[in-house]
């Protein structure tokens, strides 16, 4: 069980794991049962909002570099920067 919550993992699962050791580590949260208890949808809903938004910043930072844009929007932008204009 571990006092620190870890933020480097991005899939669901180490994401649901990391949070469950985190709680379980807090005085608070020492005798509820994670597995069967409504705790456990709220951890559901956290690990997925982590997810999603980790994938969003994901392809975010994709998208602002000319090598890696797949959007037309993002590499005519980012074009129109190097001095070349797309037709």
């Amino acid at each position: 069980m571990s006092n620190k919550l870890v933020v480097s993992e991005y899939d669901f699962d180490a994401i649901k794991s990391n949070l469950k050791s985190f709680l379980q580590g807090q005085t608070s949260f020492q005798d509820y049962d994670f597995e069967g208890s409504s705790l456990n949808i709220l951890l559901d809903v956290l690990s997925y909002n982590t997810h999603y938004l980790g994938f969003n910043a994901n392809m975010l930072a994709n998208e602002m570099f000319l090598d890696s844009a797949d959007l037309r929007a993002s590499v005519v932008s980012l074009a129109k920067q190097v001095g070349y204009t797309p037709t």
